[in-house]
């Protein structure tokens, strides 16, 4: 065979596998469809990949990844967590440069990167219209004109809880680190937020002993019946909880769940807290789970790649 012709077919046939390997999978459209650039390492420069400012969806799978508006991982960044998302929101046609960011090989490594806390609320979907960003507790929304207006988030750093009164009373549950385009049924009704962590004491206090673990619930408000996960999870619940979990409690670490076995479909991370309802894209969905680090807050650094 000539040797070009040889190293053509290679050339494709490693290009035609890079989407089962990658990390990330950019699309040019929304809801993953037309032309499409995975990555499973450091993109400093989506120009080389005519991919420049074209991205609008997104599948993160296995780890975070910083996105950047511009090349060499500059301008305005943001990270998305492991999970699908059907449209880049503020993001779209917007990624120049994008890069894993991974938890440390040992507690003691030094934390070259490290996201600090916060939540910004949006007053429309898809992260439009007005916003406001909180890093610390806000016991009244309507102190600063947003209550009941948020109908879209993102979480970075740790979780958050919301809920739905002042003084973080009435129905209350905890956003993990994401971006989330739409609140479900929490949308236009959030009237204060908290760090997860500062209302969560006994918690922190779990978090210092045990392995990390994670308990299923069948019913809303963990009720019913339930199925503690530790070690390393699931990749199949088939049998013993597959499909029926509608809340979650993280005792410790951060876990990735997904609605199809072996961490594949609509996937959600989850840091220490109680959800005592599932997102709708995984409420009675959940057939895998794992976790993603043994400690929390996860600690994240940039690659070395």
């Amino acid at each position: 065979m000539n040797r070009n012709l040889r190293s053509l077919i290679l050339g494709m046939a490693a290009f035609a596998a890079t989407p089962a390997l990658a990390d990330a999978i950019f699309f040019e459209h929304e809801n993953f469809s037309g032309r499409q650039y995975a990555s499973g390492q450091s993109a400093a420069d989506f120009r080389n990949s005519a991919f420049n400012d074209r991205a609008r969806s997104a599948i993160v799978e296995g780890g975070s990844w910083e996105v950047c508006m511009d090349i060499n991982f500059g301008g305005g960044c943001t990270v998305f967590a492991p999970g699908r998302y059907a449209n880049l929101g503020e993001w779209s046609g917007r990624v120049s440069s994008a890069r894993m960011v991974v938890a440390p090989a040992a507690p003691a490594a030094p934390v070259a990167y490290q996201q600090s806390g916060g939540i910004t609320f949006y007053g429309n979907e898809n992260f439009g219209g007005r916003q406001m960003s909180a890093d610390r507790p806000v016991g009244n929304l309507g102190s600063v004109g947003f209550n009941d207006r948020a109908q879209s988030a993102i979480v970075e750093g740790g979780s958050w809880e919301i809920c739905a009164n002042d003084n973080f009373s009435g129905n209350c549950t905890v956003l993990a680190p994401g971006r989330y385009p739409t609140l479900g049924g929490w949308s236009g009704s959030i009237s204060s937020a908290r760090p997860a962590t500062e209302s969560r004491g006994e918690m922190q206090r779990d978090r210092g002993r045990g392995r990390a673990s994670a308990t299923l619930f069948s019913g809303p408000n963990f009720s019913g019946r339930q199925l503690t996960l530790g070690g390393e999870g699931a990749n199949d619940l088939d049998g013993q909880f597959n499909d029926r979990a509608s809340s979650l409690r993280v005792d410790r670490g951060y876990w990735i769940f997904c609605s199809d076995n072996n961490f594949r479909g609509e996937c959600q991370t989850f840091g220490p807290g109680e959800y005592r309802n599932l997102p709708s894209q995984l409420d009675n969905r959940i057939s895998s789970g794992r976790r993603i680090s043994h400690d929390y807050p996860y600690s994240q650094r940039q690659s070395a790649r």
